[in-house]
């Protein structure tokens, strides 16, 4: 049991590289071109929707198989990290629960309004803060299946 657990422990690492998720496995293309299959779980199952994006996974790791535990995007594809997470109402004003930063982000008035039709949706965002933890939008990607899809 004891070697069990150790073993286990030895394998736990985190890797970065570019997303490649096409109608099959999500792969992860390190920085030094080693290519991993992500094993995604329900936490994690947003990562096959960042194709070309630049993602830290950490979790356990096994031949060319990678089972995600955790996730982080670094770069969205022009050169911020955007903000990841699930959309939602707080009071009158859209919010998102951002997974990079680990804070409760508000959505600029009137900067994205077609994103309130996504409510309860895990997006990735790219803006930047104008203050008081704000963004203001420049544009966002669904991360999940197209609709009629799953």
């Amino acid at each position: 049991m004891f070697v069990v657990v150790l073993f286990g422990c030895a394998l736990h690492t985190s890797r970065a590289g570019l997303v490649e998720a096409a109608d099959g496995p999500v792969e992860l293309r390190t920085y030094e071109g080693h290519t991993f299959r992500l094993h995604l779980d329900e936490q994690s199952a947003p990562i096959r929707y960042l194709g070309n994006a630049m993602v830290k996974v950490e979790g356990t790791r096994l031949g060319r198989g990678f089972w995600v535990k955790d996730w982080y995007v670094q770069d969205a594809g022009d050169g911020s990290g955007g903000f990841v997470g699930r959309l939602r109402i707080y009071g009158s004003r859209l919010v998102i629960d951002d997974r990079n930063t680990r804070r409760t982000l508000v959505i600029a008035d009137g900067t994205a309004p077609e994103l309130r039709r996504l409510v309860g949706q895990i997006v990735l965002v790219r803006g930047h803060v104008v203050g008081g933890e704000t963004i203001e939008v420049a544009a966002y990607r669904l991360l999940a299946p197209p609709a009629g899809e799953e």
